[in-house]
């Protein structure tokens, strides 16, 4: 008798600290989608430093004071905890040994506490159903506040900037100077209604959710940036292609086809080359594809450092575009080495990493993604059968697709909802085996 109420007493707790884990780490989502561009660029250092920090470390920490002791009974760690390990293990080697190792451990340390710690927190979380719907009504409501708002008073301000208004970047820290981030969140926010749409809920969150994902196209058919759209047609392709996977098939022989083209085909290159020097922005990153490479052969294993200077790698480069070698009189520099001096950016995620923290870093991050996305789509029935599997794995492909235009891990809001997706992927790939070994 003493026993079971003692079991009894024990549960009690531990729900009830499930569900406090589960507040905090709703609080620390919204802290960090609406506040954390703002604590870190204009709020004092200290300040914004223990914010976000706290923010990122209180739910990981909470959800190791009760897994770290589960580990340690059955003595099996899964795959997923070991490889966040490595990648934070890689991380802090890599900032050790690069020229700015102050500069380099903090953007490290930022990523990690802000992604990689927050897919092993909703991995914990998410396998509950209710907390998995919980924070899907979040990102759900979340969308469609934040595009209701952005129309209101982004689209309806006459100068076509938000800073006029001063609520403006409370809720959007990058402005329409910036849309790529913006672009990038709705993209992440959109797989809540889409997998609303896949279940069979009441009319009324069906509603919302068409609501929802018509504001978000809207909002990135206005944005007007290529990278957004090209996202937004990629996830429509992917979605399409995993449906019935012969147009993968057709998909495959057509990128087959045009790398051929444009391999054995010196004049067809040519003509892509002078078309990309027709716009500035396209040419500065094909550029920047060229220049990471070359730094890439100086120090392919650790890499040279976040944020370290770029412009010394110039010296034996050559710069292929020539719209890019225009000079400013003023500075004595052209538009590449200003760009470089100013930002020291290359604009693309995966190039940020092969280069900055090295092919180790790179093969070994990136690697355990592709990981986790191929054992969540090899399912045990066919991929067109799992809708909401389907939707968030599209989700994710078009946010690494608009990860070629900057770089989008670099922001927490982004870092982290892209992590808390992948946790909640896993987790739905693990309801999906279950129900697919029932059913057989």
């Amino acid at each position: 008798m003493y026993s079971v109420a003692t079991q009894l007493i024990s549960k009690k707790i531990i729900a009830h600290y499930n569900n406090l884990v589960l507040t905090i780490f709703c609080l620390s989502t919204l802290f960090i989608l609406i506040f954390s561009a703002k604590a870190i660029q204009s709020w004092p250092p200290l300040i914004g430093k223990v914010a976000v920090l706290l923010a990122c470390i209180l739910p990981a920490t909470m959800i190791t004071f009760v897994q770290v002791p589960v580990y340690f009974k059955k003595k099996e760690v899964p795959k997923e905890i070991l490889w966040v390990f490595l990648v934070f293990i890689l991380g802090l080697t890599c900032s050790l040994l690069s020229d700015t190792q102050l500069i380099s451990f903090k953007a490290t340390g930022l990523f990690v506490i802000s992604g990689p710690f927050i897919f092993i927190t909703t991995m914990y979380l998410f396998k509950s159903t209710r907390n998995q719907t919980l924070f899907l009504w979040m990102i759900n409501l979340g969308l469609l506040c934040f595009g209701t708002f952005f129309l209101f008073y982004d689209f309806t301000n006459f100068d076509g900037y938000p800073n006029s208004n001063p609520y403006t970047n409370i809720w959007d820290p990058h402005s329409m100077r910036n849309p790529l981030p913006e672009g990038a969140s709705l993209i992440l926010l959109s797989a809540g209604p889409m997998i609303f749409l896949a279940r069979k809920n009441s009319v009324a969150s069906r509603l919302i959710s068409v609501i929802s994902l018509i504001l978000f196209i809207t909002i990135i058919v206005l944005l007007a940036k290529k990278g957004p759209i090209l996202s937004l047609i990629i996830i429509f392709l992917f979605w399409i292609i995993f449906i019935d996977l012969r147009f993968l098939k057709l998909l495959v022989g057509f990128v087959l086809l045009t790398g051929s083209l444009l391999y054995f085909s010196e004049s067809t290159l040519s003509k892509l080359k002078s078309t990309i020097e027709l716009n500035t922005s396209v040419t500065l990153r094909a550029e920047l594809i060229f220049f990471g490479i070359h730094i890439f052969k100086q120090n392919p294993v650790w890499g040279i450092g976040s944020k370290a200077e770029l412009t010394p790698y110039l010296e034996n480069y050559e710069i292929n575009f020539k719209s890019l070698m225009i000079e400013d009189i003023m500075v004595h520099e052209n538009y590449f080495q200003q760009h470089l001096r100013k930002f020291k950016t290359f604009e693309n995620i995966f190039l940020a990493f092969l280069v900055e923290m090295g092919g180790l870093f790179f093969i070994t991050y990136f690697g355990g993604l592709l990981y986790i996305l191929v054992r969540c789509l090899k399912i045990s029935y066919s991929p067109s059968t799992d809708i909401e599997m389907l939707s968030l794995v599209s989700v994710i492909v078009g946010f690494l697709f608009i990860s070629c235009t900057f770089d989008t891990l670099r922001f927490p809001n982004l870092n982290w909802m892209f992590h808390s997706l992948l946790g909640l992927m896993v987790n739905l790939r693990q309801r999906s085996v279950r129900e697919g070994s029932e059913t057989n």
